[in-house]
């Protein structure tokens, strides 16, 4: 008796085991609305965080330092949903067909280059002239189809100019905006700050920062911009310098097709 009462035990474990590891599976989501009561998962730091954490009441909110994980959580059941930028958003299905993107109507966003407040009114002017260039000839746009599906070139990073390097900082699971390729991080962020480097006739520098540090690292003079799909907001302003903005954005959720309401 004592054997089968052990053994019983043992299967009704293994079956509540089972069914916790598969409760995600059951999870429908069609509508913003339907976020509530979900195990978010965001970028800590992120636009997508303080939607998950102030806008939503979610069962929990699950902070990654790198997108990519976040995406892992997600195709293992971990989480029910990712918050995060559109184009990321895209760039991740694209290469994980079993996931989706859902619009569910959050506010718009513009991404802008950040610098230090004091002592980067030359950089600053410069990144502005730039940006206006770009975005007057189309590159812009042309940057962002050609790192469709991770599949971009490395731009001139102008190894050896007699102004010294510009060392920005970012965080390179955010495709198609920065993303790594062998040792080299590119991406449409990456090409913007190359011609930047060119204009002032120096090297450009790309240094790997998790995001939630990148503000503290242009604060404290280790880098000198930061290029990372920065949403402008007034919190962050308090900080930072914004350049002009150089593209629209916007918070979508990321999900399995099969919660797909």
């Amino acid at each position: 008796m004592k054997k089968l009462t052990q053994a019983i035990t043992l299967i009704v474990s293994m079956i509540l085991i089972f069914l916790t590891a598969c409760s995600t599976e059951d999870v429908k989501i069609g509508s913003r609305e339907d976020l509530d009561g979900k195990v978010i998962g965001v970028q800590l730091g992120t636009i997508g965080d303080e939607i998950a954490s102030d806008e939503i009441e979610a069962k929990s909110v699950e902070r990654f330092i790198a997108y990519v994980d976040a995406v892992t959580s997600l195709k293992q059941k971990k989480v029910d949903c990712l918050v995060v930028d559109a184009d990321t958003a895209q760039a991740y299905a694209e290469l994980n067909p079993e996931l989706t993107v859902l619009d569910v109507g959050f506010d718009p966003e513009e991404y802008a280059i950040a610098v230090a407040k004091e002592g980067s009114d030359e950089l600053l002017a410069t990144i502005n002239e730039v940006i206006a260039e770009l975005k007057a000839d189309g590159s812009i746009v042309k940057f962002k189809e050609a790192h469709v599906g991770q599949g971009g070139k490395a731009p001139d990073f102008n190894v050896g100019a007699p102004g010294g390097k510009l060392v920005i900082g970012t965080e390179p699971t955010f495709p198609p905006y920065e993303y790594t390729q062998g040792n080299d991080i590119i991406g449409v962020d990456i090409d913007i700050m190359a011609v930047v480097a060119k204009k002032l006739d120096m090297e450009l520098q790309v240094e790997n920062i998790n995001f939630d540090g990148l503000i503290p690292a242009v604060m404290s003079g280790k880098i000198k911009a930061i290029a990372a799909g920065m949403t402008v907001n007034e919190e962050r302003m308090v900080n930072v310098s914004f350049s002009d903005p150089y593209t629209d954005a916007k918070q979508v959720v990321l999900i399995r097709k099969s919660s797909l309401k």
